[in-house]
């Protein structure tokens, strides 16, 4: 199976882009750490790319050969019927390398990145966005409790005198 040689590299490669995020790390992303990774991304949808017209070639190759012999073996009725179901069953072929575009391995590969570093950019604005309200919350009780300290003491010091 095929699927697997473009899923794998695409997870590591997620696996990478998550694991730098700052969400668990302040780490930075310098221009050669992202163009190796652009190219490593792009080799592998390029051979999925690559395999799916090799495949689409293959298949039109091989729809030549079958027409040709049946006009070859017009003289048999069990032959061209034969070569006629062939022809069918191949041209209606679904499944592997000839599997819809949303079937596709890489499409899913493309969006399965796509999808994890999006979701970790949520998921971290979220985090931030809560994190820092809950962190002006405790800035303003503390300066509120300070103000409201130093009145007391002032209202104190006030009635001593």
């Amino acid at each position: 199976m095929v699927a697997p040689l473009i899923w794998y590299p695409l997870l590591v490669l997620t696996l990478l882009v998550v694991a730098r995020s700052s969400f668990f790390d302040n780490w930075t992303w310098p221009a050669s750490l992202v163009l190796i990774l652009a190219i490593t991304a792009a080799w592998a949808l390029g051979s999925a790319i690559l395999l799916r017209r090799a495949a689409e070639q293959l298949r039109e190759t091989a729809l030549n050969d079958l027409r040709r012999f049946r006009l070859l073996g017009q003289e048999s009725e069990a032959k061209r019927q034969t070569f006629d179901e062939l022809i069918a069953e191949i041209r209606d072929l679904k499944t592997g390398a000839f599997a819809p575009l949303t079937d596709q391995p890489f499409i899913r590969a493309v969006l399965f990145p796509g999808a994890a570093v999006g979701l970790l950019a949520v998921g971290q604005r979220l985090f931030d966005i809560f994190l820092a309200r809950d962190i002006l919350t405790k800035q303003l009780d503390l300066e509120a409790s300070d103000w409201l300290a130093k009145l007391l003491d002032g209202a104190e010091n006030e009635t001593r005198v």
